[in-house]
């Protein structure tokens, strides 16, 4: 499995994972993978723009959107958050992951959070917080995976 930038060589797999998204009626738990009516271009561009701070509202922060991929399928997507303003560090924190419908309870918000922790390890940055609510069993068992603590519950 790795993390890779959104690129048109795993745009089929995508679009599946958007229509599946779409099926199941969690497309808006995709966050910034996703926006209703853009096409794939506008996406590759508005995610490298957010991933240089650029072209982002006051309430967003610079992130860097990955595919998680696994066999030339992308299996979801992760939102790395380069830092953290009000709003993220207190609802959101710097790692938000969606994993494929289909796909889902095989470990790959695992394994898929524990390539994140490195690719922050190689950044000044300390502590990465990672929130869930209270009722996401699903993601509290990834966080305690990667030797999350849990500080508050939402």
């Amino acid at each position: 499995m790795k993390l890779v930038n959104p690129t048109v060589k795993y745009k089929n797999s995508y679009l599946k994972l958007i229509e599946c998204a779409k099926e199941k009626g969690d497309i808006n738990e995709m966050g910034n993978a996703y926006r209703e009516n853009e096409n794939f271009d506008t996406m590759i561009k508005r995610l490298k723009d957010r991933a240089k701070g650029k072209n982002i509202s006051k309430l967003d922060v610079p992130s860097s959107m990955k595919w998680i991929i696994e066999k030339d399928e992308v299996l979801g997507t992760i939102d790395l958050r380069h830092v953290l303003n009000k709003n993220y560090f207190e609802r959101l924190g710097h790692i938000a992951y969606y994993i494929h419908p289909l796909k889902r309870n095989n470990g790959y918000a695992t394994k898929a959070l524990s390539l994140a922790i490195k690719w922050y390890k190689k950044r000044p940055i300390n502590k990465i917080l990672i929130t869930c609510y209270s009722d996401n069993e699903a993601s509290k068992k990834v966080i305690l995976k990667n030797g999350g603590q849990f500080k508050k519950m939402f």
